[in-house]
């Protein structure tokens, strides 16, 4: 396969670069297109008792909207009930009215809801219900803010929040976190590779490179984003993977190439021979980390969806565009890949490698008692690592975010069990909800409820009006239009009236923060005090931000071991097929697992203990970045490790000793594997200085991983552990005819 793709695109250069031009121009189109179609939500399981909630919520009642935003205004001279502050708001109301996507506005002044007036008295928020999809919303954020800005006057201070701001916001700082990430990146990877290289020319072409497979990648994934939803986060996930793989990927092959010009070949047979070895390696190694992100759809849940489709398909495009395009440009460069070459640099990095490994051999306990120390040292923390999601927070997003600092007004003067409330969902296919019977099932409930330790306070249809019995709630409900009109909207809320009264709500406040351990614990108990109630024809779900949190953060965790599991069977497989020994791959996996949990253990002690306490954060790892840590580490690890044990095995299998087998084997391919891992670090900790949360904990925990499987597993643990193990090695040893090396002893200048 690879001999004929080799002679096809020596021979037809021009033909291959044309159809890339065409493609990149093509693409350049429709990657623009891309970030408006994204959304920043998916941070929920959509087949849980949360999502059912909302859903019955919204059919149910003719009051909840698919989106909904909040504007706060605040002013230190006026209180909420004087003249000036009224003229604002009801400014602000009008002109949001004017917006077809606008279903309704609420304001203080319009049924005098104390709910929506801050404890200040100087504070009030406008409740703004959307018709919307969430990225029509999100893209409607502009338009408001400009409405909100152009009609406040005076000293009157404003901001807008809520999820489609807050998703806004998110959406935003991704794009600068990206460039900014990109822009430290380049330059980082143009000095790696400048060492490397020691050429201009040669230093160039893996950029070029990730140039054309990066907006190619993102105009494929705007087809996607077209069709279903998917998060911000994919972009995050092309970029910081593609731009890793893309350029080790060039690495190689131009390497291979630049030895086989030295060697005295013609250029067209360099180009061959390069793709024929080094881009059989660059394939397998590409599928084998396309494969382990595709773990990554197992829990069918849209914020892995989104990273799985971005590293997928980036993946892919990095060994599509190393085979072709790559060869392609190469085969019309000819000589000139070493022009513009640089005076530092020298040759001969190889024997000091293979006296550094034998000299480790030597000894090969006191170096691996230390090392296997240290990393397990590293792994403690990960006993306490503890995943959640911030979902009823903004928490993810930087302090100077608009949607965050408006998001902590309201917290602050409305009370955060007000704005993530826990929802108890009551409906009924038969009967209303305010008959005599079912009044008692909700008095019930609700006494149990508040009951709980952590309850702060319930709201429900039998507890409204203190000192009231069940009948006479139930004439209440009979005689609604009798009510005052301030009742009726408050109890608009909690019943739905205009709809039959099928389903009621208990809003139910905690003692404790929406996104703490407390609060994620009366959830659960709640949901066990419905189990054991006698409801017969009522279903109960129990819903709100709280409740969503703690279900994405449950599915995560009965997925992890699935996805464990998967990648740990197919990387065996990969290996054992690579090696043909059973002993290196289980050794391999193991560890590949050490060091995962090293750089968990980093993670834990900076991102979630605040580095012995000394940072502010928010006391748990994000439940997306421990599974895509282990995804990701899993299949770029296995590519450095095939590169090594493949060319140690190449000397067994010559008949070299096992010592000297494994010092030739890890001196050629030190040179490649070392600078691969820095253009893999300098990648990741350039998306570890961003500002989301997220994204900064995968990119400083893959970098730990890569610098520590770099420093530590490929330097001394390898040859440590393959010299102890001897003729081990290769127990269970299969045989069949060996393809030629992929990679020769380097001399890359």
């Amino acid at each position: 396969m690879f001999q004929k793709l080799s002679n096809w695109v020596t021979g037809h250069p021009k033909t291959f670069i044309g159809v890339w031009v065409v493609v990149l121009l093509a693409s350049v189109l429709f990657a623009q297109k891309l970030p408006n179609e994204l959304t920043a939500g998916g941070f929920n399981n959509p087949n849980s008792e949360s999502a059912m909630a909302q859903t019955v919520l919204q059919s149910k009642f003719s009051n909840q909207y698919p989106q909904n935003m909040i504007i706060v205004l605040k002013d230190k001279n006026y209180t909420v009930s004087q003249q000036p502050f009224q003229t604002e708001v009801n400014a602000v109301a009008t002109a949001l009215r004017s917006n077809a996507y606008v279903a309704n506005v609420k304001t203080y002044y319009q049924n005098h809801n104390a709910n929506l007036v801050g404890k200040d008295k100087h504070t009030t928020i406008i409740d703004v219900g959307l018709n919307a999809t969430e990225t029509q919303a999100d893209n409607l954020m502009p338009a408001f803010q400009h409405i909100v800005k152009t009609q406040v006057k005076g000293g009157f201070n404003w901001w807008v929040t809520g999820s489609p701001a807050l998703n806004y916001d998110l959406n935003a700082t991704t794009k600068h976190d990206l460039t900014s990430a990109e822009m430290i990146a380049f330059p980082l990877m143009i000095v790696i590779l400048l060492l490397v290289f020691r050429s201009v020319i040669a230093a160039i072409l893996p950029l070029a490179m990730a140039m054309v497979a990066l907006p190619t990648t993102m105009a494929i994934a705007y087809g996607f984003a077209s069709h279903e939803q998917l998060n911000t986060l994919l972009t995050n996930a092309i970029s910081m993977v593609g731009l890793g793989v893309i350029v080790d990927y060039a690495l190689f092959i131009v390497s291979r190439y630049r030895k086989e010009l030295a060697q005295g070949r013609e250029v067209r047979d360099a180009v061959r021979k390069a793709v024929e070895t080094a881009g059989r390696s660059v394939f397998f190694s590409g599928m084998t980390v396309a494969i382990s992100l595709s773990s990554l759809f197992l829990p069918r849940i849209m914020i892995f969806n989104s990273i799985a489709i971005g590293g997928v398909i980036v993946v892919v495009l990095a060994v599509s565009v190393a085979l072709t395009l790559l060869p392609a440009i190469l085969t019309l460069l000819g000589h000139r890949v070493n022009a513009l070459r640089l005076p530092f640099g020298r040759k001969g990095s190889s024997g000091r490698w293979e006296r550094f490994v034998h000299a480790l051999m030597k000894k090969p306990v006191l170096f691996l008692v230390p090392a296997v120390l240290i990393l397990m040292g590293l792994a403690y923390p990960s006993s306490s690592l503890r995943m959640q999601v911030p979902v009823a927070s903004a928490s993810i997003l930087p302090k100077t975010s608009m949607s965050r600092q408006g998001l902590e007004v309201v917290k602050n003067q409305f009370g955060e069990q007000n704005i993530f409330p826990i929802q108890v969902v009551l409906t009924s296919n038969n009967g209303t909800m305010t008959s005599t019977n079912r009044l008692q099932t909700i008095h019930t409930i609700t006494k149990k409820i508040a009951s709980l330790s952590n309850t702060k306070s319930v709201h429900s249809l039998t507890n409204w009006h203190p000192g009231w019995t069940i009948a006479q709630y139930h004439q209440a409900y009979l005689h609604w239009s009798v009510l005052p009109s301030q009742v009726q909207n408050q109890l608009g809320n909690l019943v739905n009236h205009n709809k039959g009264s099928t389903t009621s709500v208990l809003i139910v406040g905690s003692k404790a923060p929406a996104d703490s351990v407390t609060t994620h614990q009366l959830v659960q108990q709640i949901r066990i005090l419905l189990d054991q109630s006698n409801l017969r024809s009522i279903h109960a779900y129990v819903g709100g931000q709280t409740a969503t949190g703690l279900d994405f953060d449950q599915k995560v965790l009965h997925s992890f071991p699935i996805i464990i599991v998967s990648v740990l069977i197919i990387s065996f497989l990969v290996l054992l097929w690579s090696f043909r020994s059973i002993i290196l791959p289980i050794k391999a996996l193991v560890l590949n697992s050490l060091v995962t949990l090293a750089s968990t253990g980093l993670l834990v002690e900076v991102f979630q203990r605040g580095i012995f306490g000394k940072i502010d954060t928010f006391n748990a790892i994000n439940s997306v970045t421990p599974v895509v840590l282990f995804a990701v580490l899993f299949g770029l690890s296995m590519d450095y490790e095939v590169f090594i044990i493949s060319r140690i095995r190449e000397f067994h299998d010559r008949g070299v000793t096992n010592e000297q087998s494994i010092a030739r084997g890890i001196a050629d391919t030190a040179g490649l594997v070392n600078g691969a891992a820095a253009i893999m670090v300098a990648v990741f900790a350039a998306f570890a200085t961003v500002q989301v949360e997220v994204v900064k904990e995968l990119g400083f925990s893959l970098a730990c991983a890569i610098l520590l499987d770099a420093l530590i597993v490929r330097t001394i643990l390898v040859p440590s552990i393959m010299k102890l193990l001897g003729r081990a090695n290769w127990w269970g040893s299969f045989h069949w005819k060996p393809v030629e090396s992929e990679i020769e002893p380097q001399e890359l200048g």
